[in-house]
């Protein structure tokens, strides 16, 4: 298995400042999911802080959300995204935030989240706004928990149905090819759960769920 359901990295290259503005938008989020920034901040800092070994952030994006908690934090870290312009925003956000250069503990890394280099595993991996660009929930929670160290914890989000706007808005996002599957909070955590990997916990915001998966 591999990323390519995430479609064309280039589309996300030439959107990438634009993308940044968006998700960090309070209105935008607000207005079409129910959801504040903040939120997603805060469950990252949940995942950055739940162990001490090394950490992987998949499909990182700008690191709008998580930037600071990585300077921070004093863990290992993988940020991981197939789009380079977007994984160097992200770059540039931590390197400013923690003062003018980027940590020698965290490293970026431009490839396919599924397919890492040699055999590193992660005590914790993390992916924000991830879940509903998958078109197989399952498959890929498998893999990635390929890549978690014995007793390490999955913390991954997604977009699922919620109100009316926001059930509005998921279908044109489909019908426009930019996520992969609409999804309730329940089909999301049965999906999650099929992987047999190990405990799954959910929690909805308006249109956003947050799953955490122990192994």
């Amino acid at each position: 298995m591999s990323e390519s359901f995430f479609g064309d990295p280039e589309y996300y290259a030439r959107c990438a400042k634009a993308y940044d503005a968006m998700i960090g938008s309070k209105v935008y989020n607000k207005v079409f999911w129910g959801t504040d920034p903040r939120q997603y901040s805060i469950f990252a800092a949940q995942a950055i802080a739940s162990g001490k070994g090394p950490l992987l952030e998949v499909a990182v994006g700008t690191a709008q959300a998580t930037a600071t908690l990585h300077v921070a934090s004093a863990r290992t870290t993988t940020l991981v995204d197939m789009s380079g312009p977007m994984l160097k925003l992200a770059g540039e956000s931590i390197a400013t935030a923690a003062g003018g250069t980027l940590p020698d503990r965290i490293t970026l890394e431009c490839r396919d989240m599924l397919a890492p280099p040699g055999d590193r595993r992660y005590e914790t991996i993390l992916g924000l706004g991830l879940l509903h660009l998958v078109p197989d929930v399952t498959a890929t929670v498998r893999e990635l928990g390929r890549q978690l160290e014995d007793h390490g914890k999955l913390f991954l989000a997604s977009l699922v149905r919620g109100s009316a706007r926001s059930n509005a808005y998921l279908a044109l996002l489909k019908a426009h090819g930019d996520i992969a599957r609409i999804r309730s909070g329940t089909e999301l955590f049965d999906e999650a759960r099929a992987s047999g990997l190990g405990s799954v916990t959910l929690a909805r915001r308006g249109a956003m769920a947050y799953v955490e998966i122990s192994r």
